[in-house]
C-alpha cells in the first residue's frame, strides 16, 4: 500500500480537536535530489532500479517493496518504505525531484484500529452498554456530538455534555427508544499525522435512523478514541449544507474530509 506524509498506504485523511489547534510544521530539509527523469515512473507507482541505486549511492536505502502514491501527477508523490520503516515526500523542484523525510506510519495497521474503535462504538451503543461507549471517547472538552433526530431538529453537545446526551438518546422516548446505529461499515477514511499525533476521519452511510455519520478520532497513547461524531438521518440529508465537524471555518481552515491526499484505501 502506498503512503503519505500524513496519509495512508495507498490510502489517504482529517482535522483536529477544538482545544488544541496545531500549526503546520515547516517543511523539513531535503534528504536528497535526483533527476526529474524518474517522474513518469513515480506517476506509475514504480521505483525503478536506477532510482533506487541513485538514492542508495547518496545514502538513502529504500526497500524494493516501497510503495508510491501519486499525490499530484507529475509534481508530488508519497513513498512508504515499510521494510525500513521510513516515509518520504518527493516533489518536483526545477529539474530535480527532491526527497524529504516524513512521519512513518503503518497505515494498514492504523486503519484497522480506527475501524475497530468505530465498530465498538456502534455495537456498544446499540446494546446500550454505555459505560463501554464512554471509554471509546477522549472525554475532553473538545468532544462534540451532533445528531439530527427529526426534521429541523438537531441536538448539539460538547465536552461532558456528550455523555449525558448519549444517555438520553439511548433511553429515548416514543420516537427514539428503538433507535440504533445501522451497521458500522466505513465508506471513507482519512488519516494524517499533525502536531505529533495521528488523526483520522471516517464517513459511513450507516447511521442513526439510516442516515449518514461522520466521526473524527485521535490516537492517544496506543488507543484510537472518538473526539467528534455527527449523524444525520435520511430525510435531513438534502437540506444539510455542510458537515459541522469538518467545517472549513474551524481551526486551521483545512477541514477534516476535503483533502483527498489523506484518504485511506479501504
Amino acid at each position: 500500500m502506498t503512503l503519505l506524509a500524513l496519509v495512508v498506504s495507498c490510502y489517504t485523511l482529517v482535522g483536529c480537536g477544538s482545544e488544541d489547534p496545531v500549526k503546520p510544521k515547516s517543511k523539513k530539509s531535503s534528504v536528497i535530489a535526483v533527476d526529474s527523469v524518474y517522474a513518469s515512473d513515480l506517476d506509475g507507482g514504480m521505483l525503478p532500479d536506477g532510482l533506487l541505486n541513485e538514492l542508495a549511492t547518496q545514502g538513502v536505502k529504500m526497500g524494493t517493496g516501497s510503495e508510491v502514491k501519486v499525490n499530484q501527477k507529475g509534481r508530488e508523490w508519497l513513498i512508504t518504505d515499510k521494510e525500513n520503516q521510513q516515509a518520504y515526500t518527493a516533489t518536483i523542484e526545477s529539474d530535480k525531484i527532491t526527497f524529504n523525510k516524513a512521519t512513518y506510519i503503518d497505515y494498514e495497521l492504523e486503519r484497522d484500529a480506527v475501524a475497530e474503535t468505530y465498530k465498538s462504538f456502534v455495537t456498544n451503543y446499540n446494546e446500550r452498554e454505555l459505560t463501554n461507549v464512554y471509554k471509546l471517547w477522549t472525554n475532553k472538552s473538545s468532544d462534540y456530538l451532533i445528531v439530527n433526530i427529526a426534521e429541523n431538529e438537531t441536538i448539539y453537545a460538547d465536552g461532558q455534555g456528550v455523555r449525558g446526551t448519549l444517555e438520553k438518546l439511548a433511553k429515548g422516548h416514543h420516537s427514539t427508544k428503538n433507535d440504533r446505529w445501522n451497521g458500522s461499515d466505513i465508506s471513507e477514511m482519512y488519516m494524517r499525522s499533525r502536531g505529533g499525533r495521528l488523526e483520522a476521519g471516517i464517513h459511513t452511510t450507516n447511521a442513526l435512523r439510516h442516515g449518514q455519520t461522520w466521526a473524527y478520532l485521535v490516537k492517544i497513547g496506543k488507543k484510537w478514541l472518538i473526539n467528534k461524531v455527527e449523524s444525520i438521518e435520511t430525510r435531513n440529508l438534502a437540506g444539510h449544507k455542510k458537515i459541522e465537524i469538518h467545517a472549513k471555518s474551524q481551526l486551521d481552515g483545512i477541514g477534516y474530509f476535503d483533502d483527498k491526499k489523506h484518504q485511506v484505501k479501504l
